[in-house]
């Protein structure tokens, strides 16, 4: 799971827009995926959504809330369906995804990001 990142745009809404409406217009767009996990921050939303029964359908969605950008972030694996609840934990605890997560400024700097277990992030 961990390695080449990518984080394409996808969507976007007003910037500043309030993190509920942000949130709820990607819901709309997903087509009956539900929101697992919501982590907030100053500059960005991280959002994992799943569809409800499919236990490795998860989807990882980060918003630059001063551009109004939606990026869906993944990764150069075999994991074609998505990834669990587990593994995005795994992801978040050891990949250390939050550091880029934090500063979107990043995900937008057309950079590729590599990430590997317990270490920083790399710009590859």
């Amino acid at each position: 799971m961990f390695g080449r990142m990518s984080a394409d745009a996808i969507a976007t809404v007003n910037s500043g827009c309030e993190p509920l409406a942000a949130v709820r217009s990607l819901v709309e767009r997903a087509e009956g995926a539900k929101v697992t996990k919501w982590i907030e921050f100053l500059d960005s939303i991280l959002v994992f959504l799943m569809i409800p029964g499919d236990l490795t359908s998860g989807a990882i969605y980060v918003l630059d809330r001063k551009s109004g950008v939606w990026y869906w972030i993944d990764f150069e694996d075999d994991q074609y369906g998505g990834y669990s609840q587990n593994e995005l934990e795994r992801l978040l605890n050891e990949g250390n995804l939050l550091c880029l997560i934090e500063r979107p400024g990043l995900l937008r700097s057309g950079l590729k990001w590599v990430l590997e277990c317990a270490q920083v992030p790399a710009a590859a």
